[in-house]
């Protein structure tokens, strides 16, 4: 049996009470223009009706305040901070064969052993195909890799996944690292994001959907994952 799934769109109130809490509820902008406190906390207050509740949802910040989400359930406005349109139900009819545009915010990483047992640990693609180069020469690669090492990658989802990335119509047009404190006493959570925009072919569909609803990459509270799909 399938999973109903809900396609929303959250906004902040515009009203003047919510607008002055903004910088507070979105957090302030640091250097580089990562956020210091993402919107995943905002996101949760629509989902989060029981304190044993999991996520099960994805969602992306497209401007400040406004939020596209895909849910097991549809969203609850308990505490009326926003302006959500009724949700629509996502089940899109696709075949083998089906040309799609998208847009992806992702956190693509890959995992390094410390020693043969171990799960290994996570480091961003970009970073981790230049550190081997010296310091002051890592600026200099660091362009070519994001296109390089994001497109490799997302192409190695397209094989797990059931799709095949069109031939020269898919970029990477943004790479951005992300600090996120957690506490006083907590190291802050730092992780990348590459924003994807292009086109694609749907191999296998029913391996596809089921990718769309868990998300690609990792990160996936924060603002990663959700692959935005639309007829080419």
């Amino acid at each position: 049996m399938t999973v109903p799934l809900y396609f929303s769109r959250a906004r902040l109130k515009q009203d003047a009470s919510i607008r002055a809490l903004t910088p507070l509820l979105l957090g302030k902008t640091g250097r580089g223009g990562a956020s210091q406190q993402p919107g995943h906390h905002l996101v949760w207050s629509l989902f989060a009706d029981s304190a044993s509740r999991q996520r099960d949802f994805l969602w992306r910040e497209m401007a400040p305040g406004t939020f596209l989400i895909l849910s097991a359930r549809p969203p609850q406005n308990l505490h009326g901070l926003f302006e959500l349109a009724e949700p629509k139900p996502f089940a899109p009819a696709l075949a083998a064969g089906d040309a799609l545009g998208f847009s992806l915010r992702a956190n693509p990483v890959v995992r390094r052993r410390s020693s043969p047992n171990s799960r290994g640990i996570k480091h961003d693609v970009v970073m981790d195909a230049i550190r081997s180069r010296p310091s002051g020469e890592r600026a200099s690669h660091r362009l070519a890799a994001v296109q390089e090492q994001g497109l490799n990658w997302l192409g190695r989802q397209g094989d797990r996944y059931g799709f095949a990335l069109e031939p020269n119509q898919v970029q990477v047009c943004g790479y951005q690292q992300h600090r996120i404190a957690r506490g006083r006493s907590d190291k802050p959570m730092s992780f990348s994001t590459l924003d994807f925009e292009g086109a694609l072919n749907v191999r296998d569909p029913e391996a596809f959907l089921p990718a769309i609803a868990n998300g690609f990459g990792s990160a996936k509270a924060y603002g990663c994952g959700l692959m935005l799909i639309r007829r080419a």
